[in-house]
C-alpha cells in the first residue's frame, strides 16, 4: 500500500506568516502597490520600477525587501492567499458547528475568488502564466487549502465533537479545496452556483451531508 504523504504544515505557516517585522509597514506598502500594479497591467508588464514609482520609494528600497521581480510576484501571490485565508477565518469564526463553518466558508471562498481582481485579470489576459499553477501544477495551492480547512476539523476532532481520523479529515478537506478551485476555474455547471443563494444551497445539500455521512460511517478511532 502506498504510504500517504504527510501534510506540509510549513507551507501553510509560510503563507500565513507576516511578511514584515513588527512595526515595519514598508513591505506591506510595497505589496499593496504591487498588487494594484498587477491588477491594472498584468504580470508580464510588471516591473520593479513601476512598483517603486507607485509606492513612492526608490528601486533600491524595493530590491532590499524583494530582490527581483520573481520574488516580488511570489510575495504578491502569497500576500493575496494570506488575505484570503485570514478573511475566511474571520467569516466562519462566529459559527458553532463544523457544518455551518463549512457552508459559510464555501460560500465566502467561491464568492471572494470569483470577484478577485488580480485572479480574474490573469485568467483573462495571461492564462498561460496562472492556469498551470491552478491545474496541472496546483499541488501547493490545494495543499495549502486542504491544510487550512483541515485545521478546523482537527480541532473539533480533538475536542471529541467529530468522529474522524486524520485520513478522513484530509480527504474531506481536499474535496472541499478541489471543489472551490474547480468552480472558480469553470463556473458553468448544471448546479447553477451563480448567486450566493445558489452556492449556499449547494453547500447545504451536498457538502454538509457528505461530511455528516463520513462522520456517521467512520469506525476508526479519532486521532488525538
Amino acid at each position: 500500500m502506498k504510504k500517504r504523504a504527510k501534510p506540509d504544515a510549513a507551507l501553510l505557516e509560510r503563507i500565513l506568516a507576516s511578511p514584515s517585522g513588527p512595526g515595519d509597514h514598508t513591505s506591506d506598502r510595497i505589496l499593496n502597490a504591487a498588487v494594484a500594479q498587477a491588477e491594472e497591467f498584468g504580470v508580464r508588464r510588471f516591473t520593479i520600477g513601476d512598483v517603486a514609482q507607485r509606492v513612492g520609494l526608490s528601486r533600491v528600497t524595493v530590491y532590499k525587501y524583494f530582490p527581483g521581480k520573481d520574488r516580488l510576484i511570489e510575495a504578491v501571490l502569497l500576500h493575496e492567499m494570506r488575505r484570503f485565508l485570514r478573511e475566511i477565518d474571520t467569516v466562519v469564526a462566529p459559527y458553532d458547528t463544523l457544518e455551518d463553518r463549512l457552508v459559510e466558508g464555501f460560500v465566502f471562498a467561491l464568492t471572494w475568488l470569483r470577484k478577485h481582481r488580480l485572479l480574474n485579470r490573469l485568467l483573462k489576459t495571461e492564462p498561460e502564466l496562472i492556469v498551470p499553477h491552478l491545474t496541472v501544477r496546483a499541488g501547493p495551492v490545494l495543499e495549502a487549502g486542504r491544510e487550512f480547512i483541515a485545521g478546523f476539523a482537527r480541532r473539533e476532532a480533538k475536542e471529541g465533537g467529530l468522529p474522524l481520523d486524520d485520513a478522513d479529515i484530509d480527504g474531506i478537506s481536499e474535496l472541499l479545496a478541489r471543489a472551490v478551485l474547480s468552480f472558480v476555474l469553470t463556473p458553468d455547471s448544471v448546479l447553477g452556483l451563480r448567486t450566493q443563494a445558489d452556492i449556499r444551497t449547494f453547500a447545504e445539500h451536498y457538502l454538509a451531508p457528505t461530511l455528516q455521512a463520513i462522520a456517521g460511517s467512520s469506525s476508526r478511532p479519532v486521532s488525538a
